[in-house]
C-alpha cells in the first residue's frame, strides 16, 4: 500500500468519525437506553469512536515505522 493511499483512507476515517458526531447521523445514537458498561448509548458511541480512532492512528504509527525500517 503506498503511504498517500494510507493517508487518505486515514484521513477518509476522520471525515466519517466526525459526520457520524453530527446531526443528522448522531440523532440516531443520540438515546439513554441500552446502557452499555453503565454509561448512556450515546456516551457509549462516542467511547468506542475515541477508542477506534486511537486504534486507526497507532496502526498508521506502527505501518509507517515497519515501513522504514526504524527500529
Amino acid at each position: 500500500m503506498s503511504r498517500r493511499l494510507a493517508y487518505r483512507l486515514v484521513i477518509g476515517y476522520f471525515i466519517v468519525a466526525v459526520l457520524t458526531t453530527m446531526w443528522p447521523i448522531y440523532p440516531f445514537f443520540s438515546r439513554i437506553r441500552p446502557l452499555i458498561l453503565g454509561m448512556p448509548f450515546s456516551l457509549a458511541y462516542l467511547v468506542f469512536l475515541l477508542i477506534l480512532s486511537f486504534l486507526v492512528l497507532v496502526s498508521l504509527y506502527t505501518w509507517e515505522r515497519r515501513r522504514d525500517g526504524v527500529e
